[in-house]
Order: C-alpha cells, then sequence, then structure tokens
C-alpha cells in the first residue's frame, strides 16, 4: 500500500470547531503547525504581561482541518461561568453565523468539561488583528 492510496483511505475531517490544549500534539512541534496548516501558535505564559501579542494562556481553535482562531477563556469559579476573554480569528476568517454556531456548541462543552454552569461572552471579547 503506497501513501497516497493510505491517504485516499483516510476519513473526511469532521467540520466541528474544537478547542485545542495548547500542549495537543498537532502543535507539539511549531514549526511543523506552522508548515502544515499556516498557524503561527506560541504559548505566552513565560512571556511578560506586556510583550503579549494574545493572551496567557490562550487556546487554538481548530474547525475541520483548519485552525481558524484562537480565545483566551477562563473558567470563574466564583460566577459557576466560563468567561470569554477574547477570540481572534485567523486572517482573512470571520465568525460567520455558522461559524458562531460551532463555537458556542464547542463553548458549552468545555463549559460542561469545567463543570461550570454559564458561558459569559461579551461582544467586547471578539478582537481584530
Amino acid at each position: 500500500l503506497d501513501i497516497e492510496d493510505a491517504v485516499a483511505k483516510l476519513p473526511v475531517p469532521t467540520s466541528r470547531l474544537r478547542v485545542l490544549s495548547p500542549f495537543d500534539p498537532v502543535l507539539r512541534d511549531r514549526t511543523r503547525a506552522e508548515r502544515i496548516f499556516g498557524f503561527d501558535y506560541t504559548i505566552e505564559i513565560f512571556v511578560p504581561g506586556p510583550k503579549r501579542k494574545y493572551g496567557y494562556y490562550v487556546f487554538p481553535l481548530l474547525e475541520g482541518d483548519r485552525f481558524v482562531g484562537r480565545i483566551d477563556m477562563k473558567a470563574e469559579r466564583a460566577k459557576d461561568a466560563l468567561a470569554i476573554k477574547a477570540l481572534w480569528m485567523e486572517k482573512r476568517l470571520t465568525l460567520s453565523k455558522a461559524r458562531r454556531g460551532k463555537l458556542e456548541r464547542e463553548l458549552a462543552r468545555q463549559a460542561k468539561l469545567g463543570q461550570v454552569r454559564d458561558i459569559i461572552f461579551p461582544a467586547s471579547a471578539l478582537k481584530t488583528g
């Protein structure tokens, strides 16, 4: 079996939108992730606050087989909520109605995993650039 046949037999990726861990295997090799997906990702936990481009602990967003954005979110236990601090879409992408629906379903899943009841997603969280 050659590589082309093997690739042809792979299932088509789901179009679901998923929040990935910054340590997901697909991102472990940052250079490879940029080469294959065009996604330049750096976790900024060790970057001083004023020098951060995005945020302390920003999660990549994967839709199907493509990185579409980054999200800064945190479980706020006192509010029993998943708080969305910021959302950045990748260049030339928008948060369309369909994509927002996918994101809302994924955020509901994340809230359930984080054992919080509500989601706080202010309009001001959507960032540009």
